[in-house]
């Protein structure tokens, strides 16, 4: 045992130390022995000696066997790990920066979940087992997304790889985004020269609709997002304050004083919301403000009504009431005396002058 710690201090030393053939082959086959003896029963050895382990195997380039049999090990209890024993550096190359191995660890998070399906199909996850299998999934949801995180600041590392782990993540022990979201702003942070496209790739492994109030409110000013990111950030935002308005979490409002931090959520929602309404009336107001602005202006400008008029014709005056009513009683009066009286010119006295019926004409 004590010559796998020196083993160890070894590999994590400055560099890869130069040593002859004999000695590395030695050490390989102590390590591929001592593998071959460890106990097959789960949870009898830590996840951190295990990943000694496979450091050690990766490092003295052990069989193919020996490695797979250690990541299945560690997959089996990768509930109990912590981000230190996932952080394998890759010895692909010799120098001091060194890329940490992305594929190993998907390989054993894909052994996960191959485990966690297994037990499914079988019905260990009966009401006994499954408030337990539930909280480690959750658990390794949240080192994956730790892992994630951390790795995100190399440079090195290309945007498939970065989506490669974060699609292994299970979307059902994920119950917020935010350390998904943690993880991408990293990335994007950390790759400035990204395109537009491959942003949207890195943001399209985050469900928007998971994001916590804090975490939708600094996306909502991350420069570094695609904007269709932050449209459906707002969107979801948006989406879920009509929710409480609505009454969605009426049962929130009746809760006792251990929900506290439930009502006093429901509440801050409803002063936003508020705010949001007066904002839209100061808005409709302004707008019927500017609207009678522009009636009046209108209203000011003369406007001329053209009507055809002919110039060939007179304008011929309109007749009054009395001047007709006189006129039709001069009519009626011609009627009335018949040919005995003749209308005189308006010149003379008389207005009429009675013809004689006794007056005879002579021949001579």
């Amino acid at each position: 045992m004590h010559m796998i710690f020196l083993l160890f201090q070894e590999i994590t030393g400055n560099g890869r130390k130069m040593t002859e053939l004999r000695q590395v082959h030695e050490k390989r086959i102590f390590v591929e022995t001592i593998v071959s003896l460890l106990p097959r029963e789960k949870n009898a050895l830590s996840v951190s000696f295990l990943a000694m382990l496979l450091r050690a195997a990766i490092y003295l380039e052990t069989t193919v066997a020996c490695r797979v049999d250690l990541e299945r090990r560690i997959a089996l209890q990768l509930g109990q790990a912590v981000l230190d024993d996932l952080l394998i550096p890759s010895y692909s190359s010799f120098t001091e920066d060194t890329l940490f191995d992305v594929e190993i660890v998907q390989r054993i998070m894909t052994n996960f979940i191959e485990y966690e399906m297994v037990e499914n199909r079988f019905g260990f996850n009966d009401e006994e087992y499954a408030p337990a299998l539930a909280s480690e999934m959750e658990k390794v949801g949240e080192l994956m997304e730790d892992y994630l995180a951390k790795i995100a600041s190399d440079n090195n590392l290309s945007v498939s790889q970065f989506i490669s782990i974060a699609e292994v993540i299970p979307e059902k022990s994920r119950i917020t985004e935010d350390r998904m979201y943690k993880a991408i702003d990293t990335y994007l942070k950390a790759h400035p020269a990204l395109s537009d496209v491959e942003r949207k790739r890195v943001c399209s492994v985050m469900n928007c609709q998971k994001l916590t109030r804090e975490a939708c409110a600094h996306a909502a000013q991350n420069e570094r997002l695609p904007v269709q990111t932050v449209v459906q950030v707002l969107y979801f935002e948006q989406q879920r304050l009509r929710q409480v308005m609505n009454g969605s979490l009426a049962d929130a409002d009746q809760s006792s004083a251990d929900n506290n931090p439930v009502t006093d959520e429901v509440s801050s929602l409803k002063r936003e919301n508020q705010d949001l309404k007066f904002e839209l009336v100061k808005m409709k107001t302004r707008l019927k403000e500017i609207e009678k602005c522009g009636d009046k202006s209108a209203a000011s400008t003369p406007v001329e009504i053209t009507t055809p008029i002919c110039s060939d014709k007179p304008r011929l005056r309109r007749k009054s009431f009395i001047s007709s009513v006189s006129e039709k009683l001069g009519k009626l009066y011609l009627i009335s005396f018949g040919a005995d009286h003749v209308i005189m010119p308006s010149g003379s006295k008389g207005r009429y002058k009675p013809i004689s019926r006794d007056r005879r004409y002579s021949i001579s």
